[in-house]
């Protein structure tokens, strides 16, 4: 079976008092009938409690230091301590493996040819800060296009403060700190989005996506400032910029998502790397008419392939791989059988009670 069956119990508990942390009371739930969207609040409204339970316990533990003061040293106070929350940061994805080649031409000279994720996003999801509620890191839709179109045409504004022929003559250290200039003109949108949910579950893995492929561009900055290895530098810098390309495309093609300018670029090279990886066969006996079953209820679970058309191609694949990420169904091994059939179905079904 690759259904994988959870159960999460909610508690804190300080000085000796329980305290449960969401909701009021100890609940048990089978974590396969949450969405991603609400384990990930789940998660977030424990950790929120959990650091205003730690808060509270530091200001006891600073009241009862204060009172032994007092009484043995005749009133003197202690110093109150206050709990920081820190937001949790999980863009630490391993780099992708990237080989060496000639740096790209166009706006924004993005770096070396190497080989992204394209198939699962890169640990880019991430928790919000302590005592960040939920609310304020939902995004819906429409303002999630709006804001990675912006990002991205405000990239390629800062990339065309540089001719062709200006890159083309920059030393190594000059061209590393233009591409970082262009890296940071999406800094805005990387806080913004890093750690934010999405209405539906295939955009929250394609924001996950961009954002893994910014943090690993930002990444690449300090690894240059720290060592100077111009390999290294480039293979964080090249699965950065497959990460964000592979998001991009698909926004474009199956999202409506303006980019007017440098999408090409971000054409081909998903493209060369679709085509370095080799034609999608895992799935070439599968009946078509099962295919296409699968391909109806990606799109109406919001994993949108195109026209359901009976061919299990690169997207179909990708989209029933995602499916079973981020509803936590294993192996997420993009197989068509009858066992996935029924874990859309009932997924689709739950949806619509």
């Amino acid at each position: 079976m690759r259904g994988k069956r959870w159960t999460l119990l909610f508690a804190a508990c300080a000085a000796g008092t329980a305290l449960l942390a969401y909701p009021a009371s100890a609940v048990t739930v089978k974590w396969e009938d949450l969405t991603n969207a609400q384990q990930k609040a789940a998660y977030q409204s424990l950790e929120s409690e959990n650091e205003s339970l730690r808060a509270q316990l530091k200001e006891l533990q600073a009241q009862t230091a204060a009172g032994s003061s007092a009484d043995n040293n005749g009133g003197a106070s202690a110093d109150g301590e206050t709990s920081a929350g820190s937001a949790a940061d999980s863009d630490d994805a391993a780099p992708a493996d990237a080989s060496d080649g000639n740096a790209e031409s166009g706006a924004d000279a993005q770096g070396t040819a190497g080989s992204g994720s394209g198939g699962g996003a890169d640990s880019g999801s991430t928790a919000a800060g302590s005592g960040e509620s939920a609310q304020t890191q939902r995004k819906d839709t429409a303002t999630f296009l709006k804001d990675i179109g912006a990002s991205f045409e405000k990239r390629q504004t800062e990339a065309g403060t540089c001719s062709a022929d200006q890159i083309a003559q920059m030393s190594a250290s000059d061209l590393w700190a233009y591409r970082f200039r262009c890296a940071e003109a999406e800094r805005d949108f990387y806080e913004a989005y890093k750690g934010a949910q999405l209405e539906s579950l295939n955009l929250q893995y394609l924001c996950d996506e961009y954002c893994a492929g910014l943090g690993k561009q930002y990444k690449a900055e300090t690894a240059w400032k720290d060592t100077q290895d111009a390999d290294k530098t480039s293979q964080l810098y090249s699965a950065g910029y497959y990460n964000r390309a592979y998001a991009l495309v698909e926004l474009h093609d199956y999202y409506s998502l303006e980019l007017p300018d440098g999408y090409q670029d971000l054409k081909e090279a998903v493209d060369k790397m679709n085509a370095a990886a080799g034609a999608e066969t895992r799935n070439a006996s599968a009946d078509s008419a099962a295919v296409k079953k699968v391909q109806e209820l990606l799109n109406a679970l919001g994993f949108l392939c195109g026209t359901p058309d009976g061919i299990c191609g690169r997207q179909t694949v990708s989209c029933i791989e995602r499916f079973q990420t981020m509803y936590g169904f294993e192996p997420a091994d993009g197989l068509i059988d009858d066992e996935l059939l029924g874990q859309m179905q009932e997924m689709l079904n739950r949806q619509g009670a």
